[in-house]
């Protein structure tokens, strides 16, 4: 495969004795970083961003090579998280980080362990509209507070996390406990993860109920999400 670069941009590369897979981690880095997304949303919102690169064009500026080196580290982090497949030690391999186990935990209304009909999604989340398109609903959540025991289990995570949490509902007895706002509210793509993923498994639009499996997927997504949002943070 060859590189689809400029010879300026891979004379920078050169220069700094780094890699093509080094600069498409550091873009994805840039992306994510909250500060450049704010700077720059109305050249997001054009699909022409520009990608700031340490001591470009020559890479000789002081420190250029470690500024961009660890700019890729962290972007192969946030690739890592938002690749399904990928194990992911301390988030969704255990044991899980405290912060990150405390996302997302099924529950049931009665305090026992989800069983039979607690399975179905059906708090709304989904609707066939025209031609069948399956189109978002409103489901059921409930906003709250942290409990005392979520806010010592995820201490500092709770700040960047959001100050309010929500239980999202499966049905009227069974819930994942503890999605912080920030979470919940996260988009990618123009839409919000959780909520399309919730809207194309309505128990109407799916034909059956939720397999345990795919409950702990949705736990693992949000702590995914969660580690995510942590890191852009740091």
């Amino acid at each position: 495969l060859v590189a689809n670069l400029s010879g300026r941009a891979q004379r920078y590369l050169d220069n700094l004795d780094l890699s093509v897979d080094d600069l498409f981690y550091h873009v994805l880095a840039v992306m994510h970083d909250p500060d450049y997304r704010d700077v720059n949303a109305g050249a997001l919102r054009m699909e022409w961003p520009r990608i700031p690169l340490p001591g470009w064009p020559d890479g000789k500026a002081h420190r250029s090579r470690e500024v961009l080196a660890q700019s890729a580290a962290k972007g192969r982090e946030i690739a890592a998280l938002l690749n399904p497949d990928w194990p992911g030690p301390g988030v969704s391999r255990y044991p899980l980080r405290p912060e990150i186990a405390a996302l997302a935990v099924p529950a049931t209304t009665s305090g026992r362990n989800m069983i039979g009909d607690d399975f179905a999604l059906a708090a709304g989340w989904g609707h066939f509209g025209a031609s069948r398109a399956v189109m978002p609903g409103q489901g059921r959540v409930r906003q709250r507070g942290y409990t005392a025991e979520e806010r010592d289990e995820m201490g500092e995570a709770v700040a960047p996390l959001g100050e309010t949490t929500f239980d999202i509902y499966l049905n009227d007895g069974a819930f994942w406990r503890n999605i912080p706002a920030a979470v919940w509210n996260y988009n990618l793509g123009g839409y919000q993860v959780l909520k399309k993923w919730l809207s194309y498994r309505e128990r109407r639009i799916l034909g059956r109920p939720l397999e345990a499996e795919e409950v702990r997927y949705f736990s693992e997504m949000t702590r995914r999400i969660g580690a995510l949002l942590l890191l852009l943070h740091r």
